[in-house]
């Protein structure tokens, strides 16, 4: 076989190009180098990245900041329109402070009831609705029907404004869709008619619109509190804020004056009295005569301020304060004791009243009394309740002392109880005063009074001169600041003095209806005709029948006046005979309450002092 060099050489050449390609490639030290700066370049652009990140991530943040606090403070307003259904606001009702009586006992309180209401939307069978309602729970369902008819449309109507907790025992069980109660806040008067013309009532938003409620509401509001929270897509509460949350807080309460077994005894013999003589009205009035508290505000016809509704305006108005008469005869004790220190008469001195029991004045102005009296002392003219008697010894002072001597006892002003309504009466101007009022003005006519400022004015009397501002609210002992005290009228002697005059009126006078086996009571009486607001004069056979009183004689510790309009004469209508055993009973049933002690030494101690010398 022939040989080919060629073919040799190129097989050699193969064998040795694979051998040179087989073996590892040598690095140079040159190629080490640049590949070494590539992973550097490489480490340094990744935490390059990173922080362009993280400063890209934290201004994201902040914007999201940003974002969150323009939407909490001034959202665009659709966004506040979603927001709004992610927001829950309730306002947190407070309690209306309670009204109590000067012993703590309540009067007038607050507390939770439930309201039960129907939406219609959401009843399922409205054939049977009012059948299952009124038979479950005892309505009528003619009533449940009519009611959810007449407010067709509305997805409210309420059922019961409080619910009995008969019917709210029987809802427990009671699943009926549509059906459902809420609670809300009301106003309970647990002495129902006790003193509800003094107490007064509130308004459906709570807010005080008669008497002690109204005077005090201030006090008496509560001032709501607040709460916000956000939920959930499922409206689920999540959380409350501090910043939105606000606690209510309650009204404070009020203690009045009045006594309420006072109360009861003052309405009890008023109701009584009203009843026997069939009159149109009445009020009793009891005040304590050094400190000016108001113990019973008492009044006939009464209402319930818990159904206030049910009465009209006439009966539920606080006459005591706001209706004013010409008082007659009660007046007189005021213009004889003031006269008396004005020495215009001596305590001894004789006055001729006539045997005929009529008087003509210098100015040819005719006078009567109820019956001749003939010559009677100066004290005696008090105790008769003589007209002519007092107009005779009047117009030796003249009009403007007795102007004086009227606004003295506070007539012609408010008393400052701060009573709803309370009016200042009438006092003409001196100048409109002429020689008719030199005679009448002494027995107590051309004037206007309230109930409460004859009262104020006779207890001067039960306190040693001296004019109190009648108060509604309990006084504390301890209040050093507290002074009642407007002014000096009298004289202590000639305060004492009157008081023991006015005794022998109930015990010898005008006032023997009022004369009592347990305590030596002083006071006048009052025949007052009404006048006729339309053609002028006075109304005939309307009267006005009045007494006036206080005791125990030594230390008074109460003042109490009773005032009936309109007796039926043919029954009786003198102030003596309708309205002193009322007030007799009054003062003998509230000193005993008190514990004061019955006076069993009071004859003898007048007796004495009859003995003594007059001031």
């Amino acid at each position: 076989m022939s040989h080919d060099p060629t073919s040799d050489d190129a097989s050699a050449n193969d064998g040795l190009r694979v051998q040179r390609d087989a073996r590892p490639m040598a690095r140079s030290p040159l190629m080490s180098g640049a590949g070494a700066d590539d992973g550097s370049r490489g480490a340094a652009r990744a935490l390059w990245v990173g922080r362009v990140m993280m400063v890209l991530l934290t201004l994201v943040f902040l914007l999201l900041l940003v974002r969150v606090g323009q939407l909490q403070t001034s959202p665009a307003e659709p966004v506040a329109k979603r927001l709004d259904t992610q927001t829950s606001r309730h306002t947190l009702h407070g309690r209306r402070g309670a009204i109590l009586d000067r012993r703590g006992r309540v009067i007038a309180s607050s507390r939770v009831a439930y309201r039960l209401f129907v939406d219609p939307q959401l009843i399922v069978d409205r054939n049977t609705f009012s059948e299952y309602v009124g038979y479950t729970l005892d309505y009528d369902p003619a009533w449940v029907e009519m009611t959810l008819h007449q407010r067709h449309g509305s997805r409210y109507i309420v059922l019961d404004e409080r619910l009995s907790d008969e019917r709210l025992a029987a809802l427990a069980d009671f699943k009926l869709p549509g059906l459902a109660v809420e609670p809300v806040l009301v106003r309970d008067y647990p002495k129902q008619m006790r003193a509800g013309h003094l107490v007064g009532f509130v308004g459906v938003d709570g807010h005080g619109l008669e008497g002690i409620e109204r005077q005090f509401d201030e006090r008496l509001r509560p001032r709501p509190g607040r709460m916000q929270y956000l939920r959930d897509a499922r409206r689920q509460p999540l959380w409350v804020t501090a910043d939105a949350y606000q606690p209510h807080e309650d009204g404070q309460p009020v203690r009045l004056s009045i006594d309420i077994t006072i109360q009861e005894i003052a309405e009890k013999q008023l109701a009584e009295t009203i009843e026997k003589y069939q009159a149109e009205a009445g009020q009793i009035v009891v005040m304590h005569p050094r400190t000016g508290e108001i113990l019973a505000l008492a009044h006939a016809p009464s209402f319930s301020p818990a159904r206030f509704r049910d009465s009209s305006g006439d009966d539920r108005r606080n006459r005591a304060v706001t209706d004013v008469f010409e008082p007659g005869s009660i007046f007189k004790p005021m213009i004889w004791a003031a006269m008396t220190q004005m020495g215009a008469a001596s305590i001894d001195e004789k006055i001729d009243c006539t045997t005929s029991g009529v008087y003509r004045s210098p100015r040819g102005r005719r006078l009567r009394d109820s019956r001749p009296l003939g010559e009677l002392t100066w004290e005696e003219v008090l105790m008769n309740s003589s007209n002519i008697g007092m107009a005779i010894v009047a117009q030796r002072i003249g009009n403007e002392k007795l102007h004086d001597i009227v606004r003295a006892f506070g007539f012609g002003a408010t008393t400052d109880s701060g009573l709803s309504g309370e009016v200042v009466g009438l006092v003409n101007p001196l100048r409109q005063w002429n020689h008719y009022s030199e005679t009448s003005i002494p027995m107590g006519q051309e004037i206007g009074v309230t109930a409460l400022q004859i009262v104020r004015a006779f207890a001067v009397f039960g306190n040693d001169g001296l004019l109190v501002r009648p108060t509604v609210e309990a006084v504390d002992p301890d209040d050093a600041a507290f002074n009642p005290i407007q002014q000096r009228v009298l004289l202590p002697s000639v305060a004492r003095h009157t008081r023991h005059v006015l005794r022998r009126a109930v015990e010898e006078g005008t006032g023997r209806h009022a004369k009592s086996d347990l305590y030596a009571i002083w006071g006048k009486t009052g025949t007052a005709q009404l006048p006729d607001l339309v053609h002028g004069g006075y109304q005939q056979g309307q009267y006005v029948a009045s007494f006036m009183a206080g005791a125990p004689l030594d230390e008074p510790e109460l003042i109490v006046g009773c005032f009936i309009q309109k007796p039926d004469r043919s029954i009786g209508y003198y102030g003596g005979l309708v309205a002193g055993p009322p007030v007799k009973r009054v003062i003998e049933e509230s000193l005993l309450y008190l514990n004061v002690s019955p006076d069993a030494e009071a004859h003898r101690r007048q007796a004495a002092y009859d003995a003594e010398a007059r001031p």
